[in-house]
Formats: structure tokens, sequence, C-alpha cells
């Protein structure tokens, strides 16, 4: 009982101190007022629609995530599906067979950010208690990609000129638990400052075992998912920025006509076969909503994050009034209104 009383204040100062958990209000206020700059600029609170041409508002919303996906060319993506919200399970199961998807896919709204019930499902129950748990909300279904690697690459294209460029990197790793030979993995979890919070869904509806314990130096992976609200660490990797994988997402994007700003979430083997264009998929596409994810390393501070926040978003305004001179308009205040409603950047 101490030690549980102990470790529960540990936990709650250690979130506190670690920004990387804070609100997502939390971490943008000082950025608001930047923003409400570069609105002036553009007279337009909405000048990002003009970001990417290509998708809804430029993607500064929950955009519809199969839209966004059939820009981008078969080949560099993971296959996906619509699963409109009233599909009951047998049509979900008729979708697996037609298209010859085998157990595990993911699962996720196809109108989501953050992260939001991204579920990855391994057998037929999960698959039915998921779509009975999300009501009527439409769904992407997606092939699972088993590489072992995750990154978001983070590209920018300013209009008129060649090429675009990476800004950063951010590589993903899931809850991932590494024994001692003494604790159970319920233990393990359970008093980690990181996974805490996690300890009550990580073993519903999995094949882990709570009292397992894993050897002294066994890495036991407890979740692939690389979402960092799903538990997983970002790592800022932009030193790994290189010439040849900035050509690889200069061809992509030439094929996507209207797409300047974003991230391009990416599973794939190998850094040496990424940069040759082989063994990868682009397992989501975000628009001007996208954050620079890279800030998120433990290691960044939160002044250093809100700086590439700011940076990121002058990104946008350039763009922004390149694309309003060739025609491109912006989001009027009335839908900007919507969007705030709908997308509610003050949820905790």
């Amino acid at each position: 009982m101490k030690r549980r009383l102990w470790f529960e204040l540990k936990y709650k100062w250690y979130r506190l101190t670690h920004w990387e958990f804070w609100p997502l209000w939390a971490v943008y206020l000082p950025c608001i007022f930047y923003y409400l700059w570069i609105s002036i600029k553009s007279k337009s609170f909405g000048f990002f629609k003009a970001v990417n041409p290509a998708i809804l508002h430029g993607g500064m919303t929950l955009e519809d995530k199969n839209f966004v996906n059939q820009l981008l060319p078969q080949k560099y993506r993971a296959k996906s599906f619509f699963i409109n919200g009233k599909s009951n399970v047998h049509e979900v199961f008729k979708v697996l067979e037609k298209n010859n998807l085998n157990y595990p896919v993911i699962l996720k709204p196809n109108n989501g950010c953050r992260g939001r019930n991204v579920e990855l499902i391994q057998k037929e129950d999960q698959l039915e208690n998921y779509l009975k748990s999300c009501g009527n909300e439409d769904l992407l279904l997606e092939e699972y990609i088993d590489f072992p690697n995750e990154i978001g690459i983070f590209y920018i294209k300013i209009p008129n000129e060649k090429k675009g460029f990476i800004s950063g990197i951010v590589e993903k790793k899931g809850i991932e638990i590494f024994g001692d030979g003494k604790q159970t993995l319920g233990d393990l979890i359970q008093y980690n400052l990181r996974y805490h919070q996690f300890y009550p869904q990580i073993f519903q509806d999995s094949d882990f075992n709570e009292n397992y314990i894993a050897e002294k130096g066994e890495i036991v992976i407890l979740s692939s998912i690389g979402n960092h609200s799903r538990g997983a660490t970002f790592y800022d990797s932009s030193h790994k920025i290189t010439s040849k994988l900035e050509d690889l997402f200069n061809k992509i994007c030439s094929e996507t006509e209207g797409l300047y700003y974003g991230r391009f979430d990416v599973k794939f083997n190998s850094w040496e076969e990424l940069e040759k264009g082989e063994n990868f998929k682009i397992i989501e596409l975000n628009g001007a909503a996208s954050e620079p994810a890279f800030i998120y390393d433990p290691d960044n501070s939160y002044f250093s994050g809100v700086k590439e926040i700011i940076r990121h978003w002058d990104f946008m305004y350039q763009i922004a009034k390149i694309n309003k001179q060739k025609g491109h308009d912006f989001t009027d205040v009335e839908e900007c209104w919507d969007l705030l409603k709908e997308f509610n950047p003050f949820y905790t």
C-alpha cells in the first residue's frame, strides 16, 4: 500500500514536470498569439485552406482519412477500406474476405486525430467488440504493416520552388518493457512512470499474461501502435534526414497535386531500404493540422517545442500567401468557427 501511494505521488509529479504529457491547450497556448499575428497578415483566420488545396480546408480539421489516402498512389500506401458506421460485423467480414486481408488489421475512426480509438485487431471477437463500442462512427479498415520501424516525416514544399524538404523526423517506439527476471509484466507496467496509465487496458483482450516474469534483458513489446496518446515514445531523429530521403518524398508528392505541407506516417524495414524507396508503406498522411511530432522527444525542452510549432506555422503562412495569389481561396470566418467546434483543440 505504501509503495502504491508513494508511486502515485511520483507519477503525478512526473506528468506535471514532463511537458510532453501536458494537455494540448497548455502546449499551444503561447503559439496562439503567433497564429493571430499571421492571420492578421493574411487578412484571414482561415489562410490554412490554401496550404494544401488538394485536402478539404488544407487538412486543418478532422479530415476524411479515406479521401486523403486516395490522394496517394496505392504503391506507396497501406491498403485501406472505408467502413460505413452503419455496417454490421458480417459486412466487415465480407470486406476482409473480398480483399484477402488477414488478421491482424488496424481499425480507426475515419475522422480522428492523435491516435483516438486506433486499435490493432488480432481476432474476430476483438473486431466484434470494437464495432459495438464505436457506435455509428465511420471507420477505416487498414492492413497491418509488419515492418519493425515507424516514423513521421514532416514534408514542406514552398510553391514555385522545384523541390520540397523534410523539416524533421519523429521516430516512434511502442510500449516496450525490459525484463529484470524478478517482477511480473503487470508490476513493470503498473509501476512505470511512462506506462502507468495504460496498465488497465494493456492486458485486456490481449494474449499477454500480466503474471509473466520476463528474463533479465528480455524486451517485451506490449504495443506497436505509434501514437503518443497510446503510450508510444517519440524520439527526434531529424539527424537522419538525407538528400536521398528528400528525393523520395519529392517524388511521392510530385504525383499528388495540391499537397505542400504535412506529415507522412511511415512504416519501413530499414533506413537503407527506405532511402532506396524499398520496403516501406505510408500508413497515414496529415495536412495543415499536423504536428512536428519530433518536438515531443523526452530530451526536448518546452521552449524548443513552441519554437518549432511557430516555425512550421510560418511555413504554412508562406505557402498559403503564394497559393492565394494563384487563386486558391481561404476558409471563411463562419467555416473557421465550425472547424474550431469540431476539432476542439482545448481538449485534455
